[in-house]
């Protein structure tokens, strides 16, 4: 039997139906006898009340048989003896109810509150509305819903005082509870201390006041004197209530809407949460926002600063002269707590400090009823019930618009560029904008990668920590153990972030093990130095690496590290040749153009150091020339011919290395559509390679010379050239350049007018690149079988070619391959009629070229381009310049999306 809400009967079989009320009643008043036999008289009194009835022992046997006829085959429970009926049943619900008091009796005699506490929770459980609310008219029923009453408002008083003595927020239910039962004392009395707990004093004052008038003018009784007690306690508290002593803030507050929701939330309750952020970062301008909401909200506020405390300091002293308490006294811990019950205390710029800030704002939580600590520290405290919150930059909108706050100038592009450059921190946003009283805004901008040296005027009333960049990063720099300094300085040369494996190839040394390296790089990530994505890539701003090479220099350390940044990229380099178009099982991938990605920084960053402050040129040939792929599909040719000039100055002439950067020089410069020089290079580069007998090596300049050869026209050298990389790609297996060798046999032999046989060697190019899934490979041999196609005139299986190699290529994000697709369908779109949609993918593939700067370089492909622009255009007239500008301002990737899904 369930009786703690509508009855309910099971049995091993299920739920019963009863439908008679009195039958259901009857069952409930034999189990609450616990299987005692109860006598006919009392029964009748129980189930009809006094009134007279007719029969009485009658009507009791006939509605004990119809109670056994609904209990089915468990009838049987109910049983006839000489002293009265009996029920085999249990009142599951209340038998725990009653388990639970006993429970609770066992714990408050050993002080026990959480077992307290969960003990209520489980019996409260039980209520599942109003107990037997189903048999309010039976006579019987409603002395025992008083009794059951009672016993609920008693679990609900042990509930609320055990969780009062957890620091619980139990506040809610109590209020519930009190406007139920508006002078019971004992619940009055615990909503007020919940009242005090939260910060409101005066309110539980004053709720006690109203109690003991009413309990006067209504009852004529006084208060008990534990009420009496609870009411003097508050007053006394009340007078000496905490100073809160918020640190001034004169402007307005720009930014993070959804975390302060998010925060204020989380401080409303009782708890401890950090701030935890890297210098600049806003952690004391946000933690002063959610403290002014709390104050404004009626919550009593207290404010720690430890900037001025130093190691060895008393900081329960500190605490007390922060509200006001008697510090020196032999406990003045002690008398904080007495003071803090439901007070939020903001304890700043915990870093410095932060075991002793741990051990006492753990003491603090555990003794202090209702409080909230909140924490502002470039590390977390890591003690038991912590909530972390990271603090990050600003975004780009609000980093903006305090830029422009604090400035007084319109939003532009030098002011986003600004915010970019200072990471959108606050602090570093804040001092450039002052710097706008004596600087234009342009040129603030054209200084501000000097941002340690320009950064140094703050507010007077800012503290010397954020009186400029250098100062708040000179403070984090301090904090730190030596070697985590040297980590922090040497990490300093990645440009672009690095993984664990490249930090400790590149900064790990007899000072520092390998084996340490990870766990410092651990340490400033955990003190907000160093960033850590989810795939475990470490990352530092530039404000702070700025700062850690500096120091790099400072210490003389900067070539060294520098020399090792740069060998650690020629591995890249090298990796990525050697994977992405050399290799012979894998072939380019997307996961590679990725990977690179990332390190693209990194590259540059070591080209520039070679070719400036390091005077390596010779080095950066290492760099560049491995990638001549990758800068054609980063649209950056035009920058690795500079750099590869560069370099050849500084490597012997005659050597496989001058001969390769002479390749790479190459094709480069064919991309570029300088197909004459691109030649002579190729030529040069050939000599030397022969001299040489590097097989591979003179198989791709033979490889690059074929294509320049093709590019100025000259059929018959690019004819001879591919025919010996193809031969020379059998007898050395080098299955990629064999595909090449025979698509550019493939090309001499369409460009002579022998179009099928030109279609098999594409073909068969097609399935070597394919076998070796190169994507490169298969989207220029696919796109070769879709222009023979076209040129064939069967325009669906052009378009059908054409759209694989279009989806491959925007895979592995190969742009060239992209623009090469867009070209020929195109061609095949004015083919067909569609004019319109011809010109957007000739404009599109057209602008593409300019922003690369890589024009299409085969002489039959030109023609095809140049009769179809015209065909075009002629069909279109004006309208073909609208359409080509309307195209222009659509991402590639767009226009891509597009055709494909038109299909």
């Amino acid at each position: 039997m369930r009786l703690l809400g509508a009855v309910e009967i099971a049995t091993g079989a299920g739920q019963l139906t009863v439908q008679q009320p009195l039958a259901r009643a009857l069952a409930v008043r034999l189990t609450l006898a616990r299987g005692a036999a109860v006598a006919d008289e009392i029964l009748i009194r129980d189930l009809w009340g006094d009134a007279g009835n007719a029969r009485p022992t009658a009507r009791l046997r006939v509605l004990a048989s119809r109670l056994r006829g609904a209990l089915g085959n468990e009838g049987e429970a109910l049983r006839r003896t000489p002293a009265g009926f009996s029920l085999d049943a249990a009142p599951v619900d209340l038998d725990l109810v009653e388990h639970s008091v006993d429970s609770i009796d066992a714990a408050r005699r050993t002080g026990d509150q959480a077992a307290v506490f969960d003990a209520a929770a489980v019996a409260l459980e039980q209520w599942r509305g109003e107990a037997l609310a189903d048999l309010r008219e039976i006579p019987f029923v409603a002395a025992e819903q008083l009794r059951l009453e009672s016993v609920q408002l008693e679990l609900e008083i042990a509930h609320g005082e055990a969780g009062l003595a957890l620091g619980k927020d139990v506040g809610p239910d109590l209020e519930r509870l009190v406007a139920a039962h508006p002078l019971h004392e004992r619940l009055v009395g615990l909503s007020a201390r919940a009242l005090a707990n939260r910060g409101m004093r005066a309110e539980a004052t004053a709720r006690l006041a109203h109690l003991r008038t009413t309990l006067a003018d209504e009852l004529g009784i006084d208060p008990g004197p534990e009420t009496l007690a609870l009411e003097a306690k508050l007053h006394e508290q009340t007078d000496r209530a905490i100073r809160s002593s918020l640190p001034p803030q004169t402007k307005s507050f720009i930014g993070r809407q959804d975390e302060q929701l998010s925060l204020r939330a989380r401080v409303s309750e009782p708890s401890v949460v950090t701030l935890r952020g890297g210098p600049g970062v806003g952690k004391t301008r946000l933690a002063r926002e959610i403290a002014e909401s709390a104050h404004r909200e009626g919550r009593t506020v207290a404010w720690l600063d430890l900037a001025p405390l130093q190691a060895g300091d008393n900081l329960p002293s500190a605490l007390a002269a922060a509200i006001g308490t008697d510090g020196g006294g032999p406990n003045p811990l002690a008398n904080a707590i007495e003071v803090l019950p439901g007070a939020l205390l903001v304890v700043d710029n915990a870093e410095h400090l932060i075991e002793d800030t741990a051990a006492l704002v753990d003491d603090l939580h555990a003794a202090t009823a209702g409080l909230t600590v909140l924490v502002t520290s470039q590390r977390a405290l890591r003690i038991s019930g912590e909530y972390v919150h990271r603090v990050g930059p600003l975004t780009a909108e609000a980093a903006a618009e305090l830029f422009c706050a604090r400035s007084g100038l319109p939003p532009s592009d030098q002011v986003d560029a600004i915010c970019a450059a200072l990471d959108c921190f606050p602090l570093a946003i804040e001092l450039a904008a002052g710097l706008t009283r004596i600087l234009s805004i342009d040129q603030l901008a054209d200084r501000i990668d000097d941002r340690l040296r320009l950064l140094i005027r703050g507010l007077r009333d800012s503290g010397a920590r954020h009186s400029s960049l250098r100062a708040a990063l000179d403070w984090s720099h301090e904090l730190l153990a030596p070697k985590a300094r040297i980590a922090l300085r040497r990490v300093s040369v990645f440009a672009g972030g690095c993984t664990l494996a490249a930090a400790e190839k590149v900064i790990a040394d007899d000072r520092l093990a390998v084996e340490e390296v990870g766990g410092l790089l651990t340490d400033l990530v955990d003190r907000s130095l160093l960033t850590v994505d989810s795939t475990g890539r470490y990352g530092v701003l530039q404000s702070i690496r700025d700062y850690g090479l500096e120091q790099l220099r400072t210490v003389g350390e900067e070539a060294t590290i520098r020399r090792r940044h740069v060998a650690w990229c020629t591995e890249v380099a090298a990796a990525g040749e050697q994977y992405g178009r050399l290799h012979s099982t894998h072939g380019l991938q997307r996961d590679l153009y990725s990977y690179l990605n990332l390190e693209e920084p990194n590259l540059l960053g070591a080209v520039d150091w070679c070719l400036s402050t390091g005077a390596e040129p010779a080095l950066v040939n290492e760099i560049v020339a491995p990638l001549t792929w990758y800068w054609g599909y980063r649209g950056m040719l035009t920058e690795a011919a500079g750099w590869l000039r560069d370099s050849l100055t500084a490597v012997p002439p005659d050597s496989p290395q001058y001969a390769a950067g002479l390749n790479a020089l190459a094709i480069v410069t064919r991309k570029l559509g300088r197909f004459a020089e691109a030649r002579e290079l190729g030529l040069h580069a050939l000599a030397i390679m022969r001299r040489t007998d590097e097989a591979r090596g003179t198989i791709q300049v033979l490889q690059s010379l074929t294509l320049a050869y093709l590019a100025l026209d000259e059929i018959y050298p690019a004819l001879v050239c591919a025919n010996e990389v193809e031969v020379w790609t059998r007898a050395v297996d080098f299955p990629v350049l064999r595909g090449a060798g025979l698509n550019c046999i493939g090309l001499c032999l369409r460009m002579l007018g022998y179009a099928d046989d030109a279609v098999k060697l594409f073909e068969e190019a097609q399935a070597c690149w394919d076998a070796i899934h190169d994507g490169h490979g298969y989207v220029i041999a696919t796109g070769n079988l879709g222009i023979s196609a076209y040129q064939a005139g069967e325009l669906d299986r052009a378009r059908e070619y054409e759209l694989d190699a279009l989806e491959v290529a925007r895979d592995i994000t190969y742009t060239v391959g992209q623009l090469d697709s867009l070209e020929t369908l195109g061609c095949i779109e004015a083919a067909a009629g569609r004019y319109e949609f011809a010109a957007e993918l000739l404009a599109a593939a057209s602008h593409g070229r300019q922003l690369i700067v890589e024009p299409v370089a085969i002489p039959d492909e030109v023609m095809d381009l140049a009769a179809t622009d015209e065909f075009v255009r002629s069909k279109l007239g004006a309208r073909f310049d609208d359409i080509a500008a309307a195209t222009r301002r659509i991402p590639l990737d767009e226009i891509v999306r597009k055709v494909l899904d038109r299909g």
